[in-house]
């Protein structure tokens, strides 16, 4: 072998990562809250590879520690918790990033940009707000279910979003790429506690069969850029998600008197289409889908195409309801086009797009926008007749 060859050999197996660290030498971190205290920002960080998990996991009791400390900036907070860690603060397995209500209100840019020059981050951890409680409450709260609080919150978002209608799974990277996109602004799911929060960070909320506090998913935030500028309620989450195709299968429910009628969507989808007339813009959000009746208490006769015609009727209504309160509270309400009306425009018409100084405040307000709703009634379930109905009968 000639000593070219021995040598590049030699380097070969010599080299290693230029950032390196020793498992022990790291606390690695799955979440990361930020709240504002006495106008510092107050950082805290799970720790998941905690001593004290490794010690006491068969003992039923809380595998994490959460560090915290304030800081004029995030990067001094971070720093400032190295002084508390025995070891060095390693990000790059975040699963979730909670913000308070307060910073969000201030902006995300300083945030998302640490985030962005970070290189241990992947970039592909969920960001969801705080309502009600501070983040660092949010990320303390510990379940019966998974490991660790990060676990049960991303496990939530992820579940939530493919399964409901109200929330939505919304990672850094997406964030960042409809702030950064034209004519469409971002939105996040809030988060907040159920029960007694300061119990529902004991370990022996473990050890109940009902827990004394537990994290549940909201609704959406809107933001303009990256300020947070309001809330929506559950319809308006639910008729903005339908807008933005991210509902594959919801519930709709048909009130008669004292009963309900309920009908189980699958398969939904939505398409927005833009047209210009008279030079002007207008969109036609058409949504549509499958819908199977899984409750009849309103002793309705389902085997008359008459009354199947007038259930798909209202339930369409509902659909186009719930866009249409989603629409106003954005179109008119705060003037944030979260749906992306504005990019869709720009895509069609580059040229009339680039004439406009404010999309979201001198168009989008009174840009007509039209919705639509199909929904097939597949099934009526597996039985013709409610159980009260031949009870009533017989």
């Amino acid at each position: 072998m000639s000593k070219k060859i021995l040598v590049l050999f030699l380097l070969f197996f010599m080299t290693g990562c230029w950032n390196y660290h020793e498992l022990n030498s790291l606390a690695i971190s799955t979440a990361l809250a930020i709240d504002k205290k006495d106008d510092e920002y107050e950082i805290s960080i799970l720790i998941a590879n905690s001593k004290k998990g490794q010690v006491s996991a068969e003992k039923g009791e809380s595998q994490t520690v959460v560090y915290s400390a304030k800081g004029n900036t995030i990067s001094d907070a971070l720093k400032n918790i190295d002084l508390e860690n025995p070891r060095q603060t390693y990000i790059g397995h975040l699963a979730v990033i909670v913000i308070s209500e307060e910073v969000a209100k201030e902006g995300l840019m300083d945030i998302l940009d640490l985030l962005l020059r970070n290189s241990e981050s992947t970039k592909r951890f969920y960001i969801t707000i705080a309502t009600d409680y501070s983040a660092k409450d949010i990320i303390q709260i510990i379940s019966p279910l998974e490991t660790f609080p990060s676990q049960t919150i991303s496990i939530n978002i992820k579940s939530s979003s493919e399964s409901q209608a109200v929330s939505a799974a919304v990672t850094y990277s997406k964030f960042i790429e409809n702030l950064l996109k034209k004519g469409i602004n971002p939105l996040l799911p809030t988060i907040t506690i159920e029960g007694d929060e300061k119990k529902g960070s004991d370990d022996k909320n473990l050890e109940k069969s009902s827990p004394s506090a537990i994290l549940k998913l909201g609704t959406l935030t809107i933001f303009d850029d990256d300020k947070l500028i309001g809330s929506a309620s559950n319809n308006e989450s639910r008729g903005i998600n339908l807008m933005m195709n991210r509902i594959d299968e919801m519930i709709i429910e048909d009130k008669c008197g004292d009963d309900y009628l309920v009908a189980s969507l699958s398969q939904v989808s939505s398409k927005t289409s833009i047209e210009f007339k008279n030079g002007k813009p207008i969109a036609t959000i058409s949504v549509k889908g499958i819908g199977d009746i899984t409750e009849n208490s309103c002793n309705l006769e389902l085997t008359d195409p008459k009354v199947i015609d007038k259930i798909e009727k209202e339930i369409n209504d509902k659909v186009e309801s719930l866009m249409k309160k989603g629409l106003k509270l954005i179109q008119k309400d705060l003037k944030s086009d979260v749906i992306g009306i504005g990019n869709l425009v720009y895509k069609k018409n580059p040229k009339y797009y680039k004439k406009i100084k404010d999309w979201d405040q001198d168009i989008f307000p009174d840009m007509k926008i039209k919705v639509k709703s199909n929904i097939n009634i597949s099934t009526k379930g597996s039985t013709k007749q409610s159980i009260k109905e031949a009870k009533n009968e017989n």
